[in-house]
């Protein structure tokens, strides 16, 4: 660290402030520590001179030093990475002297470019920064937000951002961001700023669970779109900025161990992975081989339960910049190794027979889910700076995710004359499935940025990304039994026994380019115009194996006591290869657009309109009789965007935005094949439409200080064609099948609101978000046909319905308490995430469509500072062991004269429990490492 001095690291300041005689000859000395940027420099020390008396800058950079005797004093304030400042004060009786304190980076062979990055990467004043610059409305979480958080991936992350809520898998982890109440299927997905295509077999939106919240440098919401962007976000746009090469040789890492409360409590099913084959015999020995039941291992259906050893987690980046501060190099990478249990409850479920039109329950299952986790990640990003205004950028990131997971079901029929809750007399079925997925995302991309003369740049980036989707031999173990006189009673194997393999491989080549046209005339007025190329294909692979008994009747106890003992024999021993799931599709983008930006006065305008030319389709490899074997969708969308930013005042701004946008169906979604399920099976739709969309945003907002904001806003979305599922039936036996269809027009509207305020020690943020839509479609009743005779038959009949968009809640909130006592090195958070009654599944009967119940989840995060270098941490998710619920807002029907008591139903007379997952605490211990330069 440099010594000061007189010219540039000394301030003197003289403040004298007298009162009247008073009985103690005391002062205070206030003030506030920031840097240029207006970024509290929060943990920095204020030093009296020859006293023992100091303060550190709390999370507002606010400090206070009390009872100091009368006198002058020098006072000295230090920060890591700034140049020291010395200021002389006066303390006079009982009055109070305010210093403001305004810090200079101590990079002084630096550019402004630089030391601001320098200054801002990856804190709370930077993301304020961004999101009052932008020409987009958009919500931006730093690093220093995530790392204090209680997450572990983006997934978490977002559900903690304005008028996101989350869509969770069967561990309860999060797993898909729902902006403003728009399905999942209407966001898009960044990295750096990059589309990258998704690993999931039926649709185009990206699993979030699969990248690590510890790699990121800031996680950035666009809820608006400018011509530049990509046009198919009708909700919004989630970006994922990762950490880049700091000014200084930095290391920073993180090893964390856990336990979730649920496998203490009942243990964790465990069966053995490592024996399971990743090609089907049909693979491994030819299309013409005949597989024997020898040709598959049995270990992975057997399943013991076990404790299993704790979660591990661990992070690691070093970053450096080398040749005079021209090359940058950030090398990053994550591990996580976590066990997730779920209790869970699904009731099997039909619209009565009679015209009563309510829910009829035929069976409850007991279920219990078993997940070994595996998460990996590694990237890196390089820059160099040729000259100024020459610039490359490479990044390579690598994102993995492999679930090992076992699921346990016991089935009570319901619906039967054997079920008797009081004698406790039912007919049960079992069935154990052990299912392997293995998702991954490789993306790289070139980026390059020339001033080609003095007002013309031109900015282009290449890509090549993969994404695959692997789910080797996924196998079930299917068995009846019964219930008698509350004694279960030996199980017998049952027919059609599967072992199933999927998967598909998405691979995405992208250009883009764009000149930007800016004389020193203009002023910050610009001109930009560019376009963009994709070519995206993918992939598909299914094949299935049938197994039955052999004999037909094998009892537990008497035959087998564990699936090893169980004699098969294959249904087809060729396997299903010749399936239509078997597919190629692709999809091919061609993009222009054109944008202006003018500034006058305080008035800011971005104006353009994006032209997307969209050819989509697929080729079965093995198309049936009656079938498709090949369809092209082309369609040209044009899609303009108008951006307003007024300043009202500084740090206040009025913003406008209006966008066209468009969501295209996915690739599974357009082919004409069946795809099994935990519930209904999902059927694909070749008549599928893209659908397009007319948004727009109004927002107030208000930055104080560097973190400080307040925003306030209103939108409105017009769809046109939205895509839903929605259960209908199909076939010559009228089976149900989930089906993704085109629901004519919808609206959603909604407020916004966005609170954070740090007081000294002392933080606030809330959110909340106020969503409401609507659409009408049509729905079936059964009734009478003759509605005068009571005695007619009973037929469907068509009705319409005004519902809400599927996946949208009402309310959604969120409030986070924080704490930070810099001096002596704690730091805390209490966050609570609220999510209100949300459509989750659309009934093909009036009022009979699946809500999920309110849910409140509480998480805390706590941190000790035990060295200059190293904190120890605890972190603490659902504490209030909040389950997910499910239910229709309906009675249970009942025939006349039954007296059946259904098992669970809290409230049967006014709605009808469907769904429960529990999924109980997660606690986690860890310490953080950071090491730098500097220090």
């Amino acid at each position: 660290m440099s010594h000061t001095t007189p010219s540039l690291q000394k301030l003197s300041l003289v403040v004298w402030m007298m009162l009247a005689v008073t009985l103690t000859h005391a002062g205070s000395l206030k003030g506030k520590v920031t840097d240029r940027n207006q970024e509290a420099l929060v943990g920095a020390h204020i030093v009296l001179q020859g006293k023992s008396q100091y303060a550190v800058a709390g999370l507002d950079g606010s400090f206070a030093i009390y009872n100091i005797e009368a006198g002058s004093y020098t006072v000295v304030i230090s920060f890591i990475g700034y140049k020291p400042l010395e200021a002389t004060v006066a303390i006079s009786g009982e009055g109070v002297v305010t210093l403001p304190v305004v810090l200079e980076a101590d990079s002084t062979s630096l550019d402004e470019i630089v030391v601001t990055a320098q200054t801002l990467g990856g804190t709370d004043a930077q993301a304020r920064f961004i999101e009052r610059t932008s020409p987009n409305t958009m919500n931006i979480i730093s690093a220093k937000a995530i790392a204090l958080s209680p997450d572990v991936s983006v997934a978490n992350v977002v559900q903690r951002v304005s008028g996101l809520s989350v869509e969770r898998n069967s561990n309860g982890d999060p797993q898909y961001a729902i902006v403003r109440g728009m399905d999942k299927r209407y966001s898009y997905t960044l990295v750096n700023g990059v589309k990258i295509p998704s690993p999931d077999n039926k649709n185009r939106y990206i699993p979030l669970d699969i990248f690590p919240a510890s790699l990121l440098d800031r996680l950035e919401v666009y809820k608006s779109l400018t011509a530049d962007m990509e046009g198919d976000a009708v909700g919004g746009a989630i970006n994922m900025v990762m950490k880049s090469a700091p000014e200084e040789f930095e290391v920073k890492g993180d090893l964390q161990v856990g336990y979730n409360y649920i496998n203490v409590q009942d243990g964790f099913n465990r069966y053995k992975s490592t024996g399971v084959a990743y090609q089907t015999p049909r693979e491994k020995y030819g299309e013409g081989f005949q597989a024997q039941a020898t040709d598959f291992t049995k270990k992975n259906l057997e399943v013991s339960n076990i404790k299993p050893m704790p979660d591990l987690l661990g992070s690691l980046s070093i970053g450096n910049r080398f040749l005079h501060n021209r090359l940058g190099v950030m090398v990053g990478g994550s591990f996580q190794n976590t066990y997730r249990g779920t209790n869970s409850l699904w009731f099997d479920y039909d619209t009565d027979r009679y015209g009563a039109n309510l829910p009829s329950l035929r069976s409850v299952q007991d279920r219990r889910y078993s997940t070994h986790q595996l998460r990996g990640a590694f990237h890196t990003r390089v820059d160099y700076k040729f000259a100024e205004h020459q610039v490359l950028k490479l990044y390579s990131g690598y994102y993995k995710l492999v679930n090992h997971e076992a699921r346990e079901i016991k089935e009570t029929y319901l619906d039967g004359r054997l079920y008797d809750s009081n004698a406790g007399n039912a007919i049960l079925s079992y069935s154990t499935r052990t299912k392997n997925t293995d998702q991954g995302i490789f993306t790289t991309s070139l980026q390059g940025d020339h001033r080609l003369a003095s007002p013309l740049t031109f900015q282009w980036t290449g890509v090549y990304s993969q994404a695959t989707n692997d789910q080797p031999d996924n196998a079930r173990f299917m068995r009846d039994g019964g219930l008698n006189n509350f004694v279960e009673q030996p199980q017998t194997v049952e027919r059609r026994n599967t072992r199933e393999w999927t998967r598909n491989t998405d691979t995405d080549l992208t250009g883009y380019g764009n000149f930007i046209f800016q004389p020193a005339a203009w002023g910050n007025s610009l001109l930009k115009a560019g376009g963009m190329y994709r070519n995206k294909k993918r992939d598909a692979y299914y094949n299935i194996y049938y197994f039955d008994p052999n004999p037909s009747l094998q009892t537990q106890g008497v035959d087998w006591n564990t699936y090893s003992d169980v004699t098969w024999e294959i249904v087809n021993p060729a396997g299903s290869a010749t399936d239509e799931k078997n597919y190629k599709a692709n999809e091919n983008i061609f993009a222009y657009y054109l944008l202006g930006k003018i500034e006058w006065h305080n008035l800011e305008v971005n104006a353009g309109a994006r032209v997307e030319h969209t050819d989509q389709g697929y080729v079965l490899k093995y198309p049936k009789t009656g079938q498709t074997p090949d369809s092209s969708q082309r369609y040209t969308d044009v899609l303009p965007s108008l951006s307003a930013k007024y300043k009202l005042a500084e740090g206040m701004n009025l913003r406008l935005t209006y966008y066209k946008a468009v969501s295209r169906p996915g690739f599974f979604e357009i082919v004409p094949s069946q795809m099994p399920d935990d519930g209904y099976a999902e059927y694909g739709n070749p008549a599928l439409k893209r659908t397009k969309a007319d948004n727009i945003d109004l927002r107030w907002e208000k930055f104080s200080g560097s973190a400080n904001q307040l925003l306030v806003g209103v939108f409105y979305k017009r769809l046109q064609d939205p895509i839903e599922y929605a259960l209908v039936r199909t076939g010559v036996n009228n089976t149900p099948v989930m089906q993704p269809n085109n629901f004519g027009t919808a609206q959603n509207m909604g407020l916004e609101m966005d609170f954070t305020h740090y007081f000294n020690k002392f933080g606030i943020k809330i959110n909340y978000t106020y969503t409401r839509s609507h659409i009408t479609t049509s729905k079936v009743i059964r009734a009478r046909e003759n509605p005068d005779d009571q005695a007619s038959q009973l037929v469907l009949k068509t009705v319409n319905q005004t519902r809400p968009l599927q996946g949208q809640a009402n309310h959604i909130g969120n409030v986070a308490l924080l704490y930070k006592d810099t001096r002596r090195g704690w730091e805390s958070q209490l966050s609570m995430v609220y999510t209100g009654e949300r459509l989750e599944l659309i009934s093909p009967f009036l009022d009979n469509d699946l809500f999920s119940k309110p849910i409140v989840l509480l998480d805390f995060a706590l941190e000790k500072r035990i060295s200059k270098r190293v904190d120890v941490f605890l972190k603490a998710t659902n504490l209030l062991n909040s389950a997910y619920q499910v239910y229709i807002k309906k009675p249970i029907f009942q025939e006349e004269g039954s007296t059946v008591k259904y098992p669970y139903q809290d409230d049967p007379e006014n709605k009808t429990l469907i769904r429960r997952d529990q999924y109980y605490q997660s606690f986690r211990l860890g310490v953080r490492v950071l090491w730098n330069k500097s220090e």
